[in-house]
């Protein structure tokens, strides 16, 4: 499994980490996961809410943890998941959830609490690691997992780094 770092960063509130997310869901393409990760209150929904609205929802995206599963549609006519983990105890459930079909279709899915389905989230993937600090702040980790085209990354990278700089 190659880890590649794209972008490590300090989000001061929420309103900066839906943003990241907003960059990330612009840049991202059917068939692409991103598995978010974090403690409770680090900010995941907040970042995948963002992402959604990057990537042209127009619907309100909530926290799907007693549903599991959320489905939106994109603009172009495909799909967005998300998918909350929270609730499962062990990857066997994810399995049974039926997870691994939703990797089938040319769609976007963001997972939160992506260590419940450990070993079964297909790569490449990113993994984007939420940690809070202070009150409001929380540190923004970004990695590609497995083999992303080189030039998708640095694309990436860019983006994320330009959204940084200037807020």
């Amino acid at each position: 499994m190659a880890i590649r770092l794209i972008l490590e960063t300090f989000s001061p509130d929420e309103s900066t980490t839906r943003r990241l997310g907003a960059v990330l869901g612009r840049w991202l393409r059917a068939g692409d996961v991103v598995a978010v990760q974090g403690p409770l209150g680090a900010g995941k929904t907040r970042f995948i809410q963002g992402l959604a609205e990057g990537l042209g929802v127009t619907d309100p995206v909530q926290s799907p943890s007693f549903v599991l599963i959320q489905a939106y549609p994109l603009p172009d006519g495909g799909r967005f998941y998300h998918v909350d983990l929270y609730r499962l105890s062990e990857p066997g459930e994810a399995w049974a959830l039926g997870l691994w079909d939703l990797f089938e279709e040319p769609a976007v899915i963001a997972i939160e609490w992506p260590e419940r389905a450990a070993g079964l989230i297909p790569e490449p993937y990113l993994r984007v690691t939420l940690s809070p600090l202070g009150d409001s702040g929380r540190r923004v980790r970004i990695e590609a997992i497995g083999e992303f085209p080189p030039e998708r990354l640095e694309a990436l990278r860019a983006r994320l780094r330009e959204q940084v700089e200037t807020g």
